[in-house]
């Protein structure tokens, strides 16, 4: 892979972070108040036992269908696929990512990521900033002229991606390969342009605070993600609704976002499920902060009558 193609790919595991693990809302410490009173929070009543174990649901059926919430992640610590996890995965005739690692994944993100028309990065900053992101640039090996095609938004989600992060090596790229040998079907529930839309509509004022408070992640050796990767390899759920309500209410500005970040893709993740988990033989892998709460994708199922249960 080139220095370049690996920069590309570690814009999709910076996506990973950010829309699935609730690693960006933390950023945003910001700009809107309107929502201060007003957004929704994510936890739910909490279980009445800690449950420890892979973060699995079965979703009964005459052929069962799973989910399965990742964190997109590389680290030892939870990126070793559980026996439960891939037995179920084995079984099932479809597979469901966020969105579908495919080889031309990279020069695709090339192109939406550097085809922006708008005025050159460093105009749109303050200088003290711009110099801190050409300092990230220069570490990721990311060219000047490249850099200035960037906007605020999607700079940081760029630079919220670990450096030389393995794509194959996080739960998803390991999932999606598995998946791929298995001969299973593949069905996306998110296109890049949906995802990446989220960034490119960021008002202004807002994606240059999300930027400086990404540097502030990076350069801090990256304690939130840190915290939720611990959440995660705990297995309790409890643990992980925590983290992910103190990501979403560090901030108005944060609230803000439960609602674009989870909620109206969990709905639309929801109505993208239903042939294929009427069907059954559906295995689902989202960032588990979809899949706990009481808007998630697991309760709008239920609410349709589904019974869907955690295996512990």
């Amino acid at each position: 892979m080139t220095r370049l193609n690996l920069i590309l790919t570690n814009g999709v595991v910076a996506i990973y972070l950010f829309l699935s693990s609730a690693v960006f809302p933390c950023s945003l410490r910001a700009a809107d108040n309107t929502h201060a009173n007003t957004a929704p929070r994510v936890s739910s009543p909490a279980p009445s036992r800690p449950a420890s174990g892979p973060f699995l649901w079965k979703i009964e059926g005459q052929r069962p269908s799973w989910l399965f919430g990742t964190i997109h992640s590389a680290d030892p610590a939870v990126a070793t696929l559980p026996a439960s996890v891939t037995a179920a995965l084995d079984g099932c005739r479809t597979f469901h990512p966020e969105v579908e690692l495919s080889a031309d994944l990279a020069p695709l993100l090339a192109a939406k990521l550097f085809a922006s028309e708008a005025p050159d990065l460093s105009t749109r900053l303050p200088p003290a900033l711009w110099v801190r992101v050409q300092r990230a640039a220069a570490t990721l090996g990311l060219p000047d002229m490249m850099l200035q095609r960037l906007t605020p938004g999607i700079a940081t989600l760029l630079f919220s991606a670990p450096v030389d992060t393995d794509v194959d090596a996080t739960v998803d790229g390991q999932l999606h390969t598995r998946a791929t040998q298995k001969n299973l079907k593949i069905v996306a529930l998110e296109t890049l342009d949906e995802q990446l839309g989220i960034f490119e509509k960021l008002p202004e004022a807002q994606a240059i605070v999300a930027l400086k408070e990404a540097l502030d992640e990076a350069e801090a050796g990256r304690p939130n993600e840190k915290r939720l990767l611990r959440a995660y390899a705990s297995g309790d759920e409890r643990a992980l609704i925590a983290a992910i309500d103190a990501e979403f209410s560090s901030s108005p500005g944060a609230r803000a976002l439960a609602d674009p970040l989870l909620y109206r893709r969990n709905a639309r993740m929801a109505d993208r499920l239903k042939p294929h988990l009427a069907a059954g033989g559906a295995f689902v892998a989202i960032g588990a902060a979809h899949l706990l709460g009481p808007k998630s994708v697991i309760e709008l199922l239920r609410a349709r009558g589904l019974k869907v249960t955690r295996v512990l």
